[in-house]
């Protein structure tokens, strides 16, 4: 027999929302929350639209026509309207999951032919933001006005993507990691002025400054700190390099209050001051062209006095 396609709807103490009248931006329907759905399973059913479903914990078993799949935490599920699913559990097992139920069929491509989901799972960082989205939709539909279509159909857009990047979210973390070390490292190479970079740089990357010291241990092998101070040391050789360099101002340049700090951090890294670094490289001095003229000349003058003395000698009467 043929599923009937109907909304199955949940208990009041389930949180879920439908439409007074026309569905804002195309959203059929929104749930949230906690399922017990060993206790209140869900008959295979079709559905009007395109049901798109993130799994937050525990363990349901997804019904799918004769077939049965237990999803875990993480896993993302996309049915088309001509998809029968329901859902089973253990009898005192609960789940949590995120729906949105969308008239207009995802942008990205997934299986529409025959009794097929399109399933995936998604890593914890992948379902934060699809977590974010879900938060992002409720929001709209409590207070609704005259942009709310329009932002709901953006929305969409944006899961889709969520959706669609999550599929690669595990293996794509170390490209992101690296993206993210080259903005921290561009973005300290403009501040060596500063003194600790960890909480700007976080709001700059828009992260937790936990995750920043994982970044740069992880994908770095040293800390935040570290990987400033070695960019720091390494401008200051650069900048010692210049002959007419002064340790104080190199050292007030890159954050330094006191140029004795400096020279201790740049000592302790490269083993030698920087005001020896400054000597190594200072060229030979030159005197200027009126003392340098004098000098050569000197030889020359002494000579010709010494002669001079010597006929004046002569003259002298025995």
């Amino acid at each position: 027999m043929k599923p009937r396609r109907e909304l199955f709807l949940p208990g009041p103490e389930a949180p879920h929302w439908l439409p007074a009248g026309s569905a804002p931006g195309g959203l059929l329907y929104l749930a949230w929350g906690h399922r017990q759905y060993g206790e209140q399973p869900i008959p295979p059913r079709l559905h009007h639209g395109w049901t798109y479903m993130a799994i937050l914990s525990g363990r349901p078993l997804l019904i799918v026509g004769s077939r049965e799949e237990v999803i875990e935490k993480g896993g993302l599920i996309v049915a088309g309207p001509d998809v029968p699913y329901g859902w089973s559990d253990h009898l005192d097992a609960s789940c949590k999951l995120l729906v949105w139920v969308w008239e207009r069929p995802p942008t990205f491509e997934i299986p529409v032919h025959g009794h097929s989901c399109w399933l995936r799972k998604c890593s914890t960082a992948a379902m934060i933001e699809i977590e974010k989205l879900h938060l992002r939709t409720r929001r709209e539909i409590q207070h609704t006005d005259a942009c709310s279509p329009r932002i709901l159909n953006a929305l969409q857009s944006f899961i889709d993507v969520a959706f669609e990047r999550a599929v690669g979210s595990a293996g794509n973390q170390k490209s992101r990691d690296a993206q993210r070390l080259h903005l921290a490292e561009a973005w300290m190479r403009r501040h060596l002025d500063i003194r600790s970079p960890v909480k700007a740089l976080a709001e700059y990357l828009g992260i937790s400054t936990m995750t920043l010291h994982r970044l740069f241990r992880e994908a770095a092998g040293v800390s935040t700190g570290q990987a400033f101070l070695d960019l720091k040391m390494n401008e200051a050789a650069k900048l010692l390099k210049n002959p007419s360099a002064s340790v104080k101002e190199i050292a007030h340049s890159l954050g330094y209050r006191y140029p004795g700090d400096f020279t201790r951090a740049f000592k302790k890294r490269f083993g030698i001051a920087p005001a020896k670094i400054i000597r190594k490289v200072e060229p030979e001095r030159v005197m200027p062209n009126p003392e340098r003229k004098a000098a050569q000349g000197e030889p020359e003058r002494k000579v010709a006095q010494a002669d001079l003395h010597r006929r004046q000698s002569k003259r002298l009467p025995s």
